[in-house]
């Protein structure tokens, strides 16, 4: 028994300044220590999802979910293979090209999408290109950087083993670069949510960013926490689950440089 809490104890420890948040958000308005207007209890937060019904929160859930897959795919079929070409076979047109890439990078995608707006029209389009753009740079220079910190001495040994062009990408560069792949997805798809909702909250009928505005437009309090609470749970969830994937195919990294 004592050694299942110690190893429940070791799991769950990463777990217990969440649930000591929660317990401050709950019992802070009850106390007086907060508004309730403006601070509601999470119970309250709670109900508020569940007179809501699941369904309509499948429904937004779903929609955002939607936008983020598609453009995060789209953004990392083109900088995943661009990174690898560029350092690894092109790095004097790599060098030509980093320092417009790095300063495309410092534009923030959310404030690009009113300009979507006035090239593509309203709709779907600005949405997605706000989410391109915020995995593209992400992805494109933690792929470039991983093949950048490749150590020679491996391409060469898959070489003088006979090892052809494909060989060395699939059992050398790809498996050197993996994790600095993984560190640039997991980066892009939490800036493709976080972007995604402000895109809906500015030009979208539907999905969890509309709902937060349209609850902020109501002066709803409880559904803005709700909307909130949903995009804290799934930015989490997406970035635990690619941890997990990490771990998996990069075991033989130590684990202090996988969490870094």
């Amino acid at each position: 028994m004592k050694r299942f809490l110690t190893a429940f104890n070791d799991k769950a420890i990463k777990f217990y300044l969440i649930i000591a948040f929660v317990l401050l958000w709950q019992f802070a308005p009850k106390l007086g220590l907060t508004n309730p207007t403006f601070v509601p209890p999470f119970t309250a937060v709670i109900a508020d999802g569940a007179e809501l019904g699941i369904v309509k929160i499948l429904v937004h859930f779903c929609i955002s979910m939607k936008r983020v897959i598609i453009g995060f795919a789209v953004s990392a079929a083109l900088a995943l293979p661009l990174g690898f070409i560029l350092n690894g076979g092109l790095p004097k047109v790599s060098a030509f090209l980093r320092p417009l890439f790095a300063f495309l990078q410092q534009i923030p995608p959310y404030i690009l999408y009113p300009v979507f707006l006035l090239v593509f029209g309203p709709g779907e389009n600005g949405i997605y290109l706000v989410i391109f753009w915020s995995v593209f740079f992400p992805v494109l220079f933690t792929t470039m950087q991983g093949v950048s910190e490749i150590d020679a001495k491996l391409i060469r040994a898959a070489r003088a083993m006979n090892c052809g062009g494909l060989r060395v990408f699939f059992k050398v560069v790809l498996p050197a670069t993996f994790p600095s792949l993984m560190r640039g997805i997991r980066s892009g798809l939490s800036m493709a949510f976080l972007m995604l909702i402000g895109a809906e909250s500015m030009g979208a009928d539907s999905g969890i960013g509309w709902m937060i505005n349209n609850a902020q437009k109501l002066g709803w309090i409880t559904r803005v926490y709700l909307g909130a609470l949903i995009v804290c749970v799934v930015g989490f969830a997406l970035n635990y689950g690619l941890g997990v994937i990490e771990r998996v195919f990069v075991g033989w990294k130590p684990a202090a440089e996988l969490e870094a």
